[in-house]
């Protein structure tokens, strides 16, 4: 389960720059020159769609407006996220708007370029026909011909048509280079002038490779129970409203498994907790991990389905057992455990007396799990 280093608009466009792709004058608004000055863009920097809606996105006639409105926004909160950054750049005279885009396409196995003449708005809002998909097979690249008909499907031709293929044969050079799961231009624009420049880059790299880019920003996104779920080398996805199931698994495939069952069943979801690395580090770090889902997503029902071939299920329990001794708010009616694998009946031992329900089967713990959360929610 790869996880992803989301940037800001100001990072992925100088990402792209140092890619050879085409960027408006910029910079953040605490580093901005005396050069950029004139008609300009006033932006708030948060990881999240639909900043123009909800004022992220202003307008200024020159430097000073620019900053006075930045100043504004710097600070402020867009919609649940706080501006810790504005970036303000030069405004295009725009002629028209693409949407342009190089991903990693788990389904086909295989990177994928994206494009479409409807540029400018949400690519999830835009008809699946208009939309042209080129894939490319990773073992023989990414070919001219590739290009030229994503140029010809939005109506290119001539000098435009030579510049579009140039910058989408970059784009892809770009996913590759920076081990990226999405690059995203939205909207490439052409300007009056006939020039291609990205006005917007959405960027998400590919966490597992930072350590092939020395100097990369390695703080991830996500909530704050995901970003301390990661400082305790296990995977945590929040799924839901806080107050549901909190499941803790091992491995990718039970935790999906386990999330569908408990759904499936009529069960409300939290979060779901894969201990992927957490076991090399003992009882304590199983307690640790309970913590936070005590703390951060206030379960009424965390549900521990632990299947081990190899591993010792005492490391389990006694960090379970550890976990109800530390947190007096952790009663056995909170919890269902499913153990199953090696040291089965030490590990029983150690919860034998706590009054902790635990099962053997999969099914039946998923389903013990759903009934209990609806008990304790009265």
């Amino acid at each position: 389960m790869s996880s992803l280093i989301k940037l800001f608009e100001f990072e992925g466009k100088a990402l792209l720059a140092g890619c050879g792709l085409p960027i408006p004058a910029g910079a953040l608004s605490t580093e901005m020159p005396d050069a950029l000055d004139g008609a300009l863009v006033v932006k708030a920097q948060v990881l999240a769609g639909g900043r123009g809606k909800a004022g992220g996105i202003r307008f200024a006639r020159d430097r000073g407006e620019a900053l006075a409105m930045a100043g504004e926004i710097q600070g402020s909160l867009l919609g649940e996220n706080v501006v810790e950054a504005v970036y303000i750049e030069e405004r295009l005279d725009i002629a028209r708007e693409f949407y342009l885009a190089a991903l990693v396409d788990r389904d086909l196995g295989m990177p994928v370029l994206l494009a479409s003449a409807e540029g400018g708005v949400e690519i999830e809002s835009v008809a699946p026909e208009k939309i042209l998909r080129q894939p490319v097979d990773p073992l023989i690249g990414l070919q001219p011909f590739m290009v030229e008909r994503l140029a010809r499907g939005l109506g290119l031709s001539g000098e435009p048509a030579k510049e579009f293929s140039a910058i989408a044969g970059r784009l892809y050079e770009a996913l590759v280079s920076q081990d990226a799961e999405l690059v995203e231009i939205n909207p490439l624009a052409l300007t009056v002038d006939g020039r291609f420049v990205a006005a917007d880059a959405k960027v998400a790299l590919d966490e597992d490779a930072a350590f092939r880019h020395p100097g990369r920003r390695a703080k991830p996104a996500g909530t704050a129970f995901e970003l301390e779920a990661r400082d305790l080398d296990v995977i945590g996805v929040e799924t839901g409203e806080k107050g549901g199931i909190v499941a803790v698994m091992n491995g990718a495939g039970l935790t999906m498994a386990t999330l569908d069952e408990v759904l499936a069943l009529g069960g409300r979801m939290s979060g779901v907790i894969e201990l992927h690395g957490a076991m090399m580090n003992g009882p304590e770090r199983i307690c640790d991990i309970i913590e936070i889902a005590l703390r951060r997503l206030e379960p009424v029902t965390i549900l521990v389905n632990i299947h081990f071939q190899f591993r010792s299920l005492v490391t389990i329990a006694e960090g379970v057992a550890l976990a109800m001794k530390r947190f007096p708010e952790l009663t056995a009616d909170r919890l269902v455990l499913r153990l199953r694998g090696e040291e089965e009946e030490e590990a029983r031992a150690i919860l034998a007396g706590s009054g902790v329900t635990i099962f053997r089967d999969f099914g039946p713990a998923c389903a013990g799990a759903v009934e209990r959360a609806a008990a304790n929610r009265g």
